[in-house]
This record gives structure tokens, sequence and C-alpha cells, in this order.
């Protein structure tokens, strides 16, 4: 079983809830809320191995800063609270953090580029050889998973439509395909 999670799906995690959370937790440090140095090192547990399970060489620099972050437990001070500490560790590496997470999407978004030509290609291919044949009778839904069928079968397009599903699901995919679908028809209507 593959353990890896899709590209578009890991960019949309890290572009959208991941920073997210960053804002949460950015706010729970200005507020001084003694929960945030450990909903960051929760965040940063997750991400970390999400990335080591998809190769990401930033897991590395991520595992670095949940120890920085585990060592703020321990004062080294007894004068300096504990929660004081914690709090200002996790300010200090939250821009960093981010930092590194902006620079592990550059290759997952130069990835979603090449995914979404490689499809544009697949689609282009299909139409000039007058295998694919749509009209607005069709039921869309179907005329896509008719087409996922015809990709995954034929030898021309089958090591292409195959390298797709290394990279994301087939869901993520007939996505993909319905979209390059309906932007080619609204070229060729305009």
């Amino acid at each position: 079983m593959n353990n890896t999670t899709s590209y578009i799906n890991m960019y949309e995690r890290l572009s959208s809830q991941t920073m997210t959370d960053f804002e949460k937790i950015q706010m729970l440090i200005e507020n001084e809320n003694d929960e945030a140095p450990d909903q960051l090192y929760s965040l940063l547990r997750d991400m970390e191995d999400m990335f080591r399970r998809n190769k990401l060489v930033q897991f590395m620099d991520i595992a670095k800063y949940r120890a920085k972050l585990r060592s703020s437990q321990i004062a080294i001070d007894r004068r300096i609270p504990r929660p004081k500490l914690q709090l200002e560790a996790a300010s200090n590496l939250l821009p960093t953090i981010t930092k590194t997470v902006k620079e592990a999407m550059k290759p997952l978004e130069e990835g979603i580029l090449e995914i979404k030509a490689t499809v544009r290609e697949l689609v282009e291919e299909a139409y000039d050889s007058n295998l694919v044949h749509y009209n607005n009778g069709l039921n869309f839904s179907e005329f896509i998973q008719a087409l996922w069928r015809l990709l995954i079968k034929d030898e021309r397009f089958k090591p292409k439509t195959l390298g797709l599903l290394d990279r994301i699901s087939k869901n993520e995919a007939l996505e993909l395909l319905a979209e390059e679908v309906n932007r080619r028809n609204a070229l060729k209507q305009a």
C-alpha cells in the first residue's frame, strides 16, 4: 500500500490548513496562551510525519524545530517561568517554520503544474486522434469516466496515465480531466 499523499492533497493541506494553523498559533502566542507551544509541537509532529512519508527533505528541518521547541520545556534558569520560555521559543521558531513549509511547497507547485500539463497533453492527443467525441447531450460525469477508461487502457496513453496515478489519486485525475475538457470546450465555443 502506498503511504504517500497526493501532490494536490499535500499542497492544499500545506497552503490552507497548515498556514491557518500557524496563524492560530501566532494569535495564541500574542495572547500569551500557554497552549501555543503544545499546539505547535503537535503540528510539527504531524508535518514531520507527512514530509517523511512523502520524501520531502524538509522533514529533517521540521524535526530540528520540534527538538528546539521540546528543549524549551526544560528551564535552564529556575527564575524564568517555563511557559514564558516555551512561548518565546515558539515565537522565535514560527517564522522559520513558515519559511520552511513555503520552501517545501515550491516543488509541489511545480509538480502540480507538470501534472496539469500532462492531463492537457493527454486530452489534446485523445481529441487529435479523434478518439473523443463529446456533445452537450452526454452526461458529463459518464463522459469523463469513459475518457479516463480510454486513457488508462489505450497503450498510447497508458504510461502517462499510470504516471499520473503515482502522484495523484484517481479522483483528482478525474477532476483535472474534467477541468481540461471544460477548458477545451470553452475555448472551442469562444
